[in-house]
């Protein structure tokens, strides 16, 4: 019995550690892109889905956690530093979106994605606000703000349905139910 513990372990980690490195990848190439966080972000979101219904649960929450913090390395723009505080918030709503996409899936897909991406939009557009209330950026706050409002709703939605049918096709060839 270990030894099969020890071998999903073995698959949870690696699944992880694989989708994680694909995350920074999009995340260093997308830095060159104009308008990338609507590459970017979905591929993310992606990858978020793809690891907790690949690795399971906890490979899911391993991506939402260090995605922003990896992001916030990998950036190079002058916000990026003004968003470090705010990066717990991001991974809160990486989280819940993750969560809600899991618990829900087996139930309906669909409606796992909209109240997955319609809860860590709510997170992030209030997250902001009170982050904003907080700390002064005077210079960043209306990018902020555009940043943190519809697009993270947008950038969700667009990131699930890619990860439906990927979901779909890897766990059919990873033999996953």
């Amino acid at each position: 019995m270990n030894q099969v513990n020890n071998q999903n372990n073995i698959r949870m980690i690696t699944r992880t550690a694989v989708l994680l490195a694909v995350v920074v990848v999009v995340q260093i190439v997308g830095r060159s892109l104009p308008n990338n966080n609507f590459i970017v972000g979905p591929l993310v979101n992606m990858c978020l889905l793809l690891a907790a219904m690949t690795a399971g649960m906890a490979g899911g929450i391993t991506i939402a956690i260090l995605s922003p913090f990896t992001s916030l390395i990998n950036n190079n723009a002058p916000i990026a530093a003004a968003l470090l505080p705010f990066a717990p918030v991001i991974a809160l709503a990486n989280i819940i979106f993750v969560l809600a996409f899991y618990l829900l899936y087996n139930k309906n897909k669909f409606i796992g994605l909209g109240v997955g991406a319609v809860l860590k939009f709510g997170v992030l557009f209030l997250g902001i606000r009170i982050f904003l209330n907080i700390f002064s950026f005077p210079k960043f706050t209306q990018k902020l703000f555009e940043l943190f409002s519809w697009p993270q709703l947008l950038t969700a939605v667009i990131g699930g349905l890619v990860a439906i049918p990927v979901i779909y096709s890897v766990r059919k060839a990873l033999k996953i139910r």
